[in-house]
């Protein structure tokens, strides 16, 4: 079989900047699902990293498929309460823009 990589550069609004044989949506804020344009044989590895640095930011990489991968982007964030008790943490999703790259068995 033969190794298959597709590439690419993701705008934090969900269009896509760079890369060929994938398309990608943003069905809602720091939600990126990018489908294959042809399927890998197996589910590939898939690996993204955030465009612009952030420190606080995570990005998660889940629902891996044959034809699809689902990028999910979290800001983390501390919220000080008040009267001098333990600060909680805060998890919303957060647009950015991102890179990625999967690497399977294609056809």
């Amino acid at each position: 079989m033969a190794q298959k990589i597709i590439y690419g550069t993701v705008s934090d609004d969900g269009t896509k900047q760079s890369g060929q044989g994938f398309a990608v949506e943003s069905p809602e804020a720091g939600t990126y699902v990018i489908t294959f344009s042809e399927p890998f044989i197996e589910p590939p590895s898939v690996v993204a990293t955030l465009k612009d640095w952030g420190a606080d930011n995570q990005i998660v990489v889940k629902d891996i498929t044959t034809n699809k991968a689902q990028v999910n982007i979290w800001d983390l964030g501390i919220k000080q309460q008040s009267g001098g008790g333990s600060p909680d943490l805060t998890v919303t999703k957060e647009k950015s823009a991102f890179n990625f790259i999967a690497i399977g068995e294609g056809s």
